[in-house]
């Protein structure tokens, strides 16, 4: 009915003398809690006076109804978890650390607004970056193969698919001294923007012969908070442009997109993005988020914010001969801590697997991306941002003698 994911071990794998720094995914308390109503015999001086309800919009009504669709199932899952929660989260009552460094702090380049100065200067002198004589839209790479990688300038960083191809060994990128990054092991990245870099993501992936998943978490406009990141638009039809047949190249693709809560968001993908992909949508999970010791980050009725957010799932409309693909239950729920960071999403490379047959080697594709993963392409302006190595330790047991 649900799976528990643990981010800050899924975040560690396959990085190794490194791991992710404890405390990340250290949230202790829920942020706020349901307040009791103030008893009938309190003093009347202490009574708060309730502002006049306004009548809700039909937004509003709209959010209420898809809440009261997922309620159930969300509350039989919160019913079932304390049996299946771990016990060693439980006894994390307070973050394993208590001054987590601050965003300002580890992200030492600032790439989004270095990606907007390299996009104007290509802009004003013209840089070539059309077709070549086939027609093949040209992508550049660049291998990593020294351990710490030091002479790329920071302003070339940008409309490079930069790989590091070995399959065990973590690579970092050095901008600075203070600016150097882990490079995950069977990792790659394209850092660009959606108006400068979506062709080239499309004919490299095309080129590996199509994605088998993609997951991607836009940023979506109207947040109520906004988000770090700078891509040069919010407008949700520029979705539109994303080369979603080029990437997926005839393959049984598994599209995975995160959607905030309003509705008119969740419909236009069901209903306008997905079929202009020739996608259909399969299923609808829920992130359900929790403290520590298992309880919801905001109330589960809450007005003002739910503890959960929805993950919309397509595929190619299925032909009636494909025997072999392996059904996705029309719901599911996914339930963990979230990160100390605003917007970090948990990984999905576990849950998702599954329904892949298991793939040895699956192309897989992370747009909007925020950090990297092992044997992942990810996509966006600020892919390393959660790369910076303060955001690591390294493994004492590993490292030589004194």
């Amino acid at each position: 009915m649900f799976d528990i994911i643990d981010s800050e071990k899924d975040f560690s794998k396959g990085i190794s003398p490194y791991r992710l720094i404890k405390g990340e995914f250290d949230v202790c308390q829920p942020y706020f809690r349901a307040k009791k109503e103030a008893t009938l015999d309190a003093p009347a001086t202490k009574r708060r006076r309730k502002n006049k309800p306004k009548n809700p919009s039909n937004a509003d009504l709209d959010t209420q109804k898809r809440h009261q669709e997922v309620r159930p199932q969300l509350i039989a899952c919160l019913e079932q978890l304390p049996e299946k929660w771990p016990t060693e989260w439980k006894a994390r009552t307070t973050p394993a650390i208590a001054d987590l460094p601050a965003d300002n702090e580890t992200q030492a380049v600032d790439f989004p607004s270095i990606q907007q100065m390299v996009e104007t200067a290509q802009d004003k002198f013209s840089f070539d970056t059309s077709p070549d004589d086939d027609n093949d839209i040209h992508v550049p790479e660049f291998k990593l193969e020294l351990s710490i990688t030091a002479e790329i300038d920071i302003f070339s960083i940008f409309n490079t698919v930069y790989i590091n191809a070995s399959l065990t060994d973590v690579k970092l990128l050095q901008f600075t001294p203070s600016a150097t990054y882990l490079i995950p092991p069977r990792s790659s990245f394209l850092m660009g923007s959606m108006h400068n870099s979506l062709g080239q993501l499309g004919a490299h992936i095309n080129k590996l012969g199509g994605a088998d998943l993609i997951v991607m978490d836009p940023p979506w406009p109207n947040k109520s908070v906004q988000r770090s990141s700078h891509y040069e638009t919010q407008d949700i039809y520029d979705l539109y442009s994303i080369p979603m047949q080029s990437m997926i190249s005839n393959k049984d693709t598994i599209v995975a997109i995160w959607v905030t809560n309003k509705p008119k968001f969740r419909n236009f993908i069901i209903n306008k993005l997905f079929p202009s992909w020739k996608l259909e949508c399969v299923s609808e999970w829920m992130w359900l988020k929790v403290t520590t010791q298992g309880e919801c980050i905001f109330p589960i009725d809450s007005e003002h914010k739910k503890p959960y957010e929805q993950l919309i799932i397509g595929r190619p409309i299925a032909p009636s001969d494909m025997s072999d693909r392996i059904n996705m239950p029309e719901s599911h729920i996914i339930v963990s801590v979230p990160s100390t960071r605003h917007s970090r999403k948990p990984p999905l490379h576990g849950a998702l697997n599954a329904y892949q047959n298991n793939k040895k080697d699956p192309v897989c594709v992370e747009m909007f991306s925020r950090c990297l993963y092992p044997g992942w392409i990810s996509w966006g302006n600020e892919c390393l941002k959660f790369q910076h190595l303060s955001f690591f330790d390294k493994e004492d047991s590993l490292k030589g003698p004194e």
